[in-house]
């Protein structure tokens, strides 16, 4: 079924987020004075946030889109005006409307969710607006750093390069879904996608591997490179080797792809195409 027929997995994500981002500013507007009541009233944002949720109507890009331009015109100053507008951006998006998914993006101003920041860096280029595009990645990577340095399982480092940063990322944790312990993030300065070098236990691999050797995996580990639209595995490290000893091979060989970062804004010709794995990119708090 294609993308035009049924909103993918990653689309729908968008859909929780604004649910439970609009149900906080119900909430909060039930307290405000009739004197900031806006052209719209409660009703009409719980009438959109019903229909978002409805599973008695096939959730769409193009229903999805329908509903929510709807209020965007009805309500232009209510408070969820900006997710509104990222959740338009990404159906639009999905539609292969271009310049309309980049005008809803710039309605919608810092959004703190990676999908729909890749989204919106890919609605940019396709739109022909390189600037917007890389402000965006720079404006989320920074968000994404700070994240990152406050949380107490998560060690940071930055190093500057000629062409963009690396950041080494250490994690007390693995991540029980990715088998991620240790990353190295390439930032480009200039235009570019960023890359990812993984260290990793990859559970549904390892268990592969297992199931066809029969051999004790427990020192085996994965090294792979993640780009916006390629994936590869680099090496297989079957001894105890520490991510630490990987350190330096791992900044050479993105120091080396900064020279010459992925700019493309994908190769299909109907719809925006999103980066395979955006938490692969840029690798988040470990899940629990």
């Amino acid at each position: 079924m294609g993308v035009r027929k049924l909103i993918n997995k990653r689309a729908r994500r968008y859909v929780g987020a604004g649910i439970a981002a609009a149900v906080t500013t119900f909430i909060a507007m039930n307290t405000l004075s009739e004197a900031h009541a806006q052209d719209c009233s409660l009703q009409d944002v719980m009438t959109w946030q019903v229909a978002l949720h409805d599973m008695s109507i096939e959730q769409s890009p193009e229903y999805i889109s329908a509903i929510t331009e709807a209020f965007l015109t009805a309500c232009p100053n209510r408070p969820e005006f900006a997710d509104a507008s990222r959740i338009a951006g990404m159906a639009a998006a999905d539609l292969g409307d271009v310049s309309t998914a980049a005008s809803h993006f710039e309605n919608a101003g810092q959004m703190t969710d990676k999908l729909s920041n890749f989204y919106a860096i890919s609605s940019f280029l396709r739109a022909g607006n390189e600037t917007a595009a890389w402000r965006k990645r720079d404006q989320f990577v920074e968000a994404w750093r700070s994240r990152l340095d406050r949380h107490p399982h998560v060690s940071v480092d930055a190093e500057p390069t000629s062409d963009g940063m690396i950041y080494q990322l250490y994690f007390n944790q693995t991540n029980k879904n990715t088998g991620i312990r240790a990353a190295w993030v390439a930032v480009p300065y200039g235009p570019g996608w960023p890359a990812t070098l993984t260290f990793s236990r990859d559970p549904m691999r390892l268990a592969f591997r297992k199931a066809r050797t029969g051999a004790d995996e427990s020192d085996f580990r994965y090294v792979d490179l993640h780009r916006c639209f390629a994936r590869r595995t680099l090496g297989q490290i079957k001894t105890k080797l520490t991510s630490t000893e990987f350190d330096a091979a791992a900044r050479s060989s993105l120091t080396a792809y900064l020279a010459h970062p992925d700019r493309h804004a994908g190769t299909s010709k109907n719809r925006v195409d999103i980066c395979y794995s955006p938490a692969r990119l840029l690798p988040g708090v470990p899940a629990q």
